[in-house]
């Protein structure tokens, strides 16, 4: 990577990390857009990139920590152009190693006179000189005395996120969960029964030839993990429908609601699809199909992908979930909630960075909306299932309490006899599905619940 070329691909890393910072807007959004900016990025240049803006968010706190020690003045009170390029500079310097320490400090610095703060070069220069000598102790909080500041800072979180768990778990559970948070997503997927490979090939095996990709199966019928992604774009698997990118947890809570093809089934908040594809695949019938969304953007997405599996004759619907489903009755009801994603850190470091406890309350209270709402579209003797990838307990466990408080006429369905054997670690007493990041699978944090009416 010439020199030129190595800060440019810095200045995207702290353009895309100020835009998630201060204008709220997610990692991979940001990525987008900045990469069909700079269309001639090589993939190389790219996968780069990623890695310094993820593994920054990841890890913001603790630099934070670290450089703050390094500057009279207050980290905080720095031009966001400026924090970003000391903490994709940092980033490069502790954990990426294959990145000489010298080409991190000058390459950043060059960067940071592309991103239009050139005059703060000599200060970046001599902050990120600091750093990779690597030589300075600053003492930790203390873990005993400041319990809360030592995780925040040690494992790269909010201290009120941290507060939160800690009332709730034992700090060894704490520190598991938020390993778990910071470390790098598997890559599962979900082969598709409808669309066999020609000359009956295996998927694994496609994958090994054309790609060099291996992979292993799951007790979860269909599922497959892999050591790496196809391209997407040149891979004919993936063009023809053969599979579908969808986590591990996903999986498992959408094979609770077992629709058959006489069941009529309401995907309530349905983009982008892949739980629609699921039941599809699992033989629910289209025309029995009806999928919603509140957003346009978000259906075009969904239309999309069911176009690449071959997913045609159900009902779309654009709205609000519980107006499309008012007059209407459902054998099986599905609400894969808006939530804060507090269990799927690890895909959206930037959640930790964005999310505060006032999302948390208002996610929740939409969420008892639309159970509320959606309780009178449920059949007698049929189903809802609510299901969120959070572990906060207003988004779980309360919403499970309010929803069977306020509907005595449906009561929770035991799910022993849905759930594969190897997944039952993830049932409670109450029959519900909870799996917290950190977990033996390394799959995303989710809960489900499947209540009947009477």
């Amino acid at each position: 990577m010439s020199t030129r070329q190595g800060a440019l691909t810095r200045a995207i890393a702290i353009d895309a990390l100020t835009h998630v910072l201060t204008r709220r807007v997610h990692a991979d959004m940001a990525l987008d857009r900045l990469f069909a900016y700079h269309s001639d990025l090589r993939a190389l240049d790219r996968a780069f990139i990623f890695e310094m803006v993820y593994g920054s968010l990841r890890w913001l706190s603790k630099m934070d920590w670290i450089m703050s020690h390094m500057m009279e003045r207050s980290f905080a009170s720095l031009d966001p152009r400026v924090a970003n390029a000391l903490r994709v500079g940092c980033y490069q310097i502790y954990y990426m190693d294959r990145v000489p320490d010298r080409a991190a400090v000058s390459e950043t610095v060059e960067a940071i006179k592309i991103v239009g703060a050139g005059h703060t070069a000599s200060f970046v220069n001599a902050i990120l000189r600091r750093v990779a000598r690597k030589g300075e102790y600053f003492e930790k909080p203390d873990k005993e005395l400041a319990t809360a500041e030592y995780y925040a800072m040690h494992c790269s979180h909010p201290q009120w996120m941290i507060e939160r768990w800690l009332r709730v778990m034992t700090p060894e559970r704490l520190e598991h969960l938020c390993q778990g948070n910071n470390s790098h997503p598997k890559h599962s997927i979900r082969i598709i029964q409808k669309n066999p490979l020609p000359d009956g090939e295996e998927l694994p095996s496609f994958l090994l030839r054309n790609y060099g990709i291996s992979s292993h199966g799951r007790p979860l019928r269909n599922c497959l993990h892999l050591e790496s992604l196809p391209p997407f774009e040149r891979c004919e698997a993936f063009k023809m429908g053969a599979f579908m990118v969808q986590d591990e947890a996903a999986q498992l809570v959408s094979s609770l609601v077992q629709a058959g093809p006489n069941d009529t089934v309401f995907d309530a908040c349905a983009a982008p699809g892949m739980k629609a594809i699921y039941l599809w695949d699992e033989g629910v019938a289209p025309e029995r199909l009806t999928v919603s969304d509140s957003s346009q953007k978000r259906i075009d997405v969904m239309a999309m992908n069911f176009e690449r599996v071959g997913l045609s004759g159900c009902e779309v619907c654009k709205g609000d979930a519980v107006e499309v489903s008012k007059g209407r009755s459902f054998s099986k009801v599905v609400l894969d909630a808006p939530c804060s994603s507090m269990g799927v850190i690890r895909r959206h470091p930037e959640i930790k960075w964005l999310r505060n406890i006032n999302d948390i309350l208002r996610n929740a209270e939409e969420q008892k909306r639309l159970l509320d709402g959606l309780a009178s579209a449920v059949q007698s003797g049929g189903e809802l299932v609510y299901m969120v990838c959070s572990n906060e307990i207003e988004e779980t466990v309360k919403q499970t309490e309010q929803f069977l408080s306020t509907h005595p006429e449906f009561s929770i369905v035991h799910l022993s006899g849905r759930i594969h054997n190897y997944y039952r670690k993830y049932l409670t007493n109450c029959n519900e599905v909870l799996v917290f990041p950190g977990n033996s699978e390394e799959i995303d944090g989710f809960y489900a619940v499947v209540f009947r009416r009477a």
